[in-house]
């Protein structure tokens, strides 16, 4: 299982698939995990992996998720640009 570490931020995240890149984020709002996409009605990373390459992730600090890291408002969405899923 891999991991993407910044700071003091890591953030558990699954690939499966090829083709253009889908992040799919897995229900559960707050306490979004990646097991979650598992046990969906409709499984997206399942469905879309032939078409894209998919990309899922535990939401930071979701209950029973493995990515931590603190969540300063501020900062919402300023390593999403940066990161290299490949």
């Amino acid at each position: 299982m891999p991991f993407y570490e910044k700071g003091d931020v890591r953030v558990r995240y699954e690939k499966a698939g090829s083709g253009f890149p889908l992040l799919l984020f897995p229900g559960g709002g707050l306490n979004s995990r990646i097991s979650n996409c598992r046990t969906a009605v409709f499984n997206s990373m399942e469905v879309f992996k032939d078409e894209f390459r998919c990309i899922t992730m535990d939401q930071r600090n979701a209950n029973g998720g493995e990515s931590t890291g603190p969540i300063p408002a501020a900062n919402h969405g300023t390593h999403l640009p940066t990161t290299s899923w490949d």
